[in-house]
């Protein structure tokens, strides 16, 4: 058989983009004006036409690159999951590949595997159990779609045990009084200008105050955050936030594919407000949004939460009550919102109903209630529904 035109760098000038062909396959590369040989368009070119090329080479073997293998199980995750796998995948994968990406996986050796996860120093044993099992299924799936013939990590890396969260998740309710509370606090600046005066204080506190009622929003409800950033107003519904498990559009829930259930987000009537007056001003895309109208992120939730637990009386707060501020984190306005269900006698199936887990997960991770409030109530209950202790009657004479 005649083999085909080496693939090669090529601008399409009636596409305006430069593109190549691969075994018979046509490829964007770059959209843009032709400046070859130096220019952005070109060298953003290349560099997507070197990966197109380690992609198809040596497919089928265990010579195929561990770059390569990756980047077919990103492409994998990002056309067939919708929720936040692929982006999760992204950030883990990028360290493993700057590691081992030039490797070809047969060269792969589990101690390599281990010795890498003990140097991710910042993750803890959730993040690094997360990563294993990316990276593992990464492999897996290689395997079975024939990219590899071997799997070389399978059944030699010790998985960690993720964190189960516990009582010291739960918030204090003084303290996320004072976190949200905070963030409507006139902001003021002592920074001083070029000149050396004082700079003018800000009188806008808005910038804060939309962080303040994502927060409020969080204790109210207990969702994810992840859930109310990806809200828009196609998931609002009679006073209730709809994510259907089979969703065509927008935000699919983390557990939509497992359960095949609707993950429904009730509201109070407050809440519901503030929702539809956030429905009016952003009827297209999420309507929980920042100050300057951008959309919340992972990275400037995170970046406002550092702004928020620098605040001196948040500081002073944590201190006086020994919490270490590594440990408070938005997330666990969630798991205070569930124990606290537990704790006043919620019926755990309804909360897994509300909160969206299940009852399994909810016996886990939130089911952390307070032991004197447990006492308080049961001996509430033995006072009125139970007789009191017999009293000896004395030896007979």
């Amino acid at each position: 058989m005649k083999p085909g035109p080496k693939p090669s760098v090529r601008y399409w000038k009636s596409k305006k983009a430069y593109g190549c062909s691969i075994a018979g396959d046509q490829h964007f590369l770059a959209r843009g004006p032709d400046d070859a040989p130096a220019g952005p368009t070109y060298l953003a070119a290349l560099d997507r036409f070197r990966k197109l090329v380690a992609q198809d080479d040596r497919k089928g073997t265990d010579d195929y690159l561990v770059s390569a293998l990756l980047n077919q199980y990103r492409a994998h995750l990002k056309t067939t999951r919708k929720s936040g796998a692929p982006g999760v995948f992204e950030v883990m994968a990028r360290r493993f590949a700057v590691k081992f990406g030039k490797k070809k996986v047969a060269e792969l050796k589990p101690y390599d595997f281990d010795q890498w996860l003990n140097e991710q120093e910042t993750w803890n044993s959730t993040t690094k159990a997360h990563a294993i099992a990316l990276i593992l299924g990464a492999m897996t799936w290689a395997k079975r779609k024939g990219f590899i013939v071997n799997d070389p990590l399978s059944g030699k890396i010790e998985r960690h045990q993720p964190i189960l969260r516990g009582r010291e998740a739960r918030l204090p309710e003084e303290l996320m009084d004072l976190l949200i509370g905070e963030c409507f606090v006139r902001a003021t600046y002592n920074r001083k200008n070029r000149t050396g005066a004082p700079a003018v204080h800000l009188k806008n506190s808005g910038f804060c105050e939309t962080f303040g009622k994502f927060l409020w929003l969080l204790r109210i409800t207990g969702a994810r955050p992840i859930e109310l950033r990806n809200a828009e107003a196609h998931n609002y519904q009679n006073g209730r936030l709809v994510f259907r498990w089979n969703a065509t559009k927008g935000y699919v829930h983390k557990t939509a594919t497992k359960t095949q259930r609707d993950r429904i987000i009730y509201l109070t009537p407050e809440a519901q407000a503030y929702t539809e007056e956030c429905v009016k001003q952003f009827p297209e895309g999420p309507i929980y949004r920042t100050f300057r109208k951008a959309k919340w992120v992972q990275t400037n939730v995170t970046n406002k939460w550092q702004w928020l637990l620098k605040r001196p009386k948040i500081v002073a707060y944590l201190e006086e009550h020994k919490i270490d501020p590594k440990q408070v984190k938005p997330y666990n306005f969630r798991h205070s919102a569930m124990s606290k269900w537990v704790e006043e006698g919620g019926d755990i199936y309804i909360a897994s109903q509300l909160y969206g887990t299940s009852v399994k997960m909810i016996e886990r991770r939130y089911g952390h209630p307070n032991i004197d409030r447990l006492h308080e109530q049961f001996l509430a209950f033995m006072a009125k529904h139970h007789a009191p202790a017999p009293v000896s009657q004395g030896a007979s004479g």
